[in-house]
């Protein structure tokens, strides 16, 4: 029979044991990972979004961008010289809202890595493409609504201005209206490595001098990218 120092040595050496264990849980991916590769370790970060899900912060825009659902896939990593930044391409298929807005996508994303510690981590966002797209589409939406004429030219890609067809005329007929409430139903995006198309699905309620408005309707925008933002290459109307 068993003394009670002879239990508390069983018991110490299970703390020790159950102390080894937890600290090798922590341990072995980190090895795992070095071995690996930093190619292993950034296509695990953005798969491992996957299961947390993203929130994607916009500069200027008080909501994020959530996803209910996204998948990244066909990813490929560049490790820049030196072993500190990589660039990672993929193709995301994302499903989530902003705000009130739907907003489904499926394109190319180009998410630059820096390397903290001994981790691999985004340098900004995990979808930087995708938010700078949903952030546009959102400054407009928020310019028309607000009358905001002198917002919604910096909007546009250079050299717009000189061919706007019949979108001034419609542009000009939203701005009549009072009480004006113009809101983004849902934006299906389409992302390529330098443009990208959206479609909106759009709701306009206001008042003019003879009549209440309340319309919906469908748009398709085409938008390029200029640097790290995308712009309007096409109408805004």
């Amino acid at each position: 029979m068993r003394s009670v120092e002879d239990w508390s040595r069983l018991g110490g050496v299970l703390i020790l044991v159950l102390a080894a264990a937890a600290a090798l849980v922590l341990l072995v991916p980190r090895l795992l990972g070095v071995a690996a590769g930093p190619e292993a370790e950034i296509i695990t970060a953005l798969k491992n979004t996957e299961r947390e899900g993203l929130s994607l912060t916009l500069p200027g825009v008080q909501e994020p961008l959530r996803s209910r659902e996204h998948h990244f896939a066909r990813i490929t990593v560049n490790v820049e010289p030196g072993g500190e930044r990589a660039v990672a391409w993929a193709t995301l298929d994302f499903d989530g809202q902003l705000g009130r807005t739907q907003v489904s996508s499926l394109g190319v994303e180009r998410v630059p890595f820096v390397r903290r510690g001994r981790e691999w981590v985004p340098e900004n966002l995990a979808a930087p493409r995708l938010a700078a797209v949903v952030r546009v589409l959102e400054s407009r939406r928020r310019a028309l609504e607000a009358g905001d004429r002198q917002a919604l030219a910096g909007l546009r890609a250079p050299g717009l201005e000189a061919n706007m067809g019949g979108g001034e005329a419609e542009l000009e007929r939203v701005m009549e209206l009072q009480r004006r409430r113009y809101r983004a139903e849902t934006w299906f995006l389409r992302l390529e490595r330098d443009d990208a198309v959206a479609t909106e699905a759009w709701r306009l309620e206001g008042q003019l001098p003879s009549r209440p408005v309340d319309e919906k309707g469908q748009r398709r925008f085409s938008l390029i990218r200029n640097g790290e933002e995308f712009l309007f290459s096409s109408g805004l109307m």
